[in-house]
């Protein structure tokens, strides 16, 4: 089986055959890995091996064929350890979504949903998690389609189809466990399954009260301009333990621009060569340019970023440390020396990317999102400028699953006449997101309505309030999870509306 490599810094030269989109998805399961690694001292949650076995119920393949009968089991999770069968206890409901399957700590130490599991004690709730379909493929049984791999196989996959699935298990659910309408469901779920959270509550407000959607990207966008800005100006947050600066933001773009100045004469490649590797021609090839500086010379995380953790250059601050270190010598020599810094410890984070591998996400971005972070010309973005494009990120699309770009611009358009965009109408959804998180820029800002609040949470990332408590937790995520707990509780305590969107 052929397979492509990629380092951390996809500067491997078997990396310059990657596309861009796969060079940042990459990144950031890199990343995320990290993340789990620095709190938690495992590569995931499943190797925490907490939490119950999962359990089946029969699904539909089609929610919007009546004439297809085909079903599959669907796996889902529960925590019954305070809930009193025939009480009038809520029931918490965490959205699964893209990445790995779920598994049972999903209900007991979860990623996207610990709010919850940390209230449960308190307020008597019955919790389910529901695997997302697609993405919780880990056996073929539990899986809408025998091979996902084959020509056509995706067509099931949708966020309409993933609504249709909590539905559906809403109605089982209410069955199995003799519920009735004074268990009032809220729905959970940080980054795609909060999308899918939110939008649950407001296209089935009859079957769900209320929502908690957690750092929720809900407005489709093709250039996604928004994520790279909001990574530059993440470093330049000083609060909450950050230790970002306006001088880091300011060294870093101005190394990047730097570089790509060097590019285009044989000293500068001379001395990339020096200070980063390579023969001087490599840094000839436009795509080696791209690979190299198009995504960042080094690892720069936002989205995970955690200011308790403890490698070299792993965070936002001890990043700055360095960019803002004059004895280190000019901003390139600083962005050579964060890089070998991180390569002190990331040098085992290497990703094998064979072939065959679905890639779920990207068809979603394809059919439904884009999300393209793309690093434009004359945006925010503090890489190197002008290789990550709108045109060679919607290049993707064409090339693995034969869409254009015009129709990619059309499923966008219509994502966002269906949900709504970042200006939902209906209530009783609240909108948490970080300061530090890109995602931040396309979720619901501004309170469209007096039923749907937002919140900032100071120096935080993506969803990080989400997670399980640590003492080494941000005192805003702390004080986020309480204001959290105090919405959903003025949510359960009010009429709130049926009106769907």
């Amino acid at each position: 089986m052929m397979q492509r490599v990629l380092t951390i810094f996809g500067t491997l030269a078997a990396a310059s055959a990657l596309h861009p989109f796969h060079v940042q998805m990459n990144q950031r399961r890199i990343e995320e890995e990290a993340w789990w690694m620095n709190r938690y001292g495992v590569k995931s949650s499943k190797e925490l091996g907490l939490g119950p076995a999962p359990e089946y119920f029969v699904q539909y393949q089609d929610h919007f064929d009546g004439a297809n009968t085909k079903t599959w089991n669907q796996a889902y999770y529960v925590n019954a350890t305070y809930w009193k069968p025939g009480s009038d206890a809520p029931i918490f409901l965490c959205v699964g979504g893209e990445g790995p399957p779920l598994d049972g700590s999903v209900v007991v130490a979860s990623p996207h949903c610990n709010v919850a599991v940390e209230w449960l004690q308190e307020t008597g709730a019955l919790m389910f998690a529901v695997e997302h379909r697609y993405y919780g493929c880990h056996n073929l049984s539990a899986c809408p389609v025998p091979e996902p791999a084959l020509p056509g196989a995706l067509k099931y996959l949708s966020s309409r189809q993933a609504l249709g699935d909590l539905a559906q298990f809403h109605a089982y659910a209410v069955r199995r466990y003799n519920l009735t309408t004074r268990n009032k469901w809220v729905s959970f779920g940080g980054s795609y399954p909060g999308m899918l959270a939110g939008w649950f509550r407001l296209k089935f407000p009859h079957l769900v009260h209320a929502s908690v959607a957690s750092s929720a990207p809900v407005k489709a966008q093709v250039d996604m301009r928004g994520y790279n800005d909001v990574v530059a100006s993440a470093f330049s947050v000083s609060d909450q333990g950050v230790g970002g600066s306006p001088a880091c933001t300011a060294n870093i773009a101005n190394g990047h621009q730097t570089i790509g100045q060097m590019f285009n004469t044989t000293e500068g490649r001379q001395t990339l060569s020096q200070l980063f590797g390579h023969t001087p021609d490599w840094y000839e090839s436009t795509s080696n340019q791209a690979s190299f500086a198009g995504n960042g010379v080094a690892s720069f995380p936002a989205q995970s970023n955690d200011p308790a953790c403890t490698q070299p250059a792993c965070n936002i601050g001890k990043i700055c440390a360095i960019m803002t270190d004059a004895s280190l010598g000019d901003n390139v020599q600083r962005l050579a020396h964060l890089r070998k810094t991180q390569m002190l410890w990331s040098q085992d984070k290497t990703l094998m990317a064979p072939d065959s591998v679905v890639n779920y996400w990207g068809y979603q971005t394809c059919t439904e999102f884009a999300f393209y972070q793309t690093c434009e010309v004359g945006s925010n973005c503090f890489y190197t400028q002008g290789y990550v494009t709108v045109a060679s990120m919607e290049e993707f699309c064409q090339v693995e699953f034969g869409i254009s770009s015009e129709t990619v611009q059309r499923n966008v358009d219509y994502t966002n006449e269906y949900y709504g965009g970042d200006q939902p109408a209906g209530d009783c959804v609240l909108y948490p997101n970080g300061e530090v998180d890109p995602w931040h820029a396309l979720s619901v800002l501004k309170s469209p309505s007096p039923g749907i609040p937002v919140m900032m949470v100071p120096g935080a990332s993506h969803h990080a309030w989400t997670h399980p408590s640590l003492p080494t937790d941000q005192q805003s995520v702390v004080q986020a999870r309480q204001q959290i707990r105090s919405y959903v509780t003025k949510f359960l305590n009010q009429t709130c509306e049926q009106s769907t969107l």
